[in-house]
């Protein structure tokens, strides 16, 4: 059967969502790689360690809350990171 030529209202559930989201090709290859699997997106959508170097290189002795802002941290664990740091130097 050729999938693509249906409507997305055809769709399963999050299938139809994707569809109208990224298109047909790009939600079969979703499928393909990830059918029958439980699959979860981490709210966080960048790394642990990308985030620690950029707010070590991006601060500047006085934007601690700016960078927990930009990245979506509190402003806590940024300045957990600097300490970190810190220590380590």
């Amino acid at each position: 059967m050729d999938y693509s030529k249906l409507d997305s209202s055809c769709f399963n559930g999050s299938y139809k969502e994707f569809i109208e989201l990224i298109g047909y090709k790009n939600t079969l290859l979703v499928y393909n790689h990830f059918a029958g699997q439980y699959v979860t997106f981490p709210k966080k959508f960048l790394s642990e360690q990308y985030l620690y170097e950029a707010i070590v290189n991006e601060y500047d002795g006085t934007n601690a809350k700016a960078l927990a802002k930009k990245y979506g941290y509190s402003y806590s664990w940024v300045m957990k990171i600097l300490k970190r740091e810190h220590c380590n130097k």
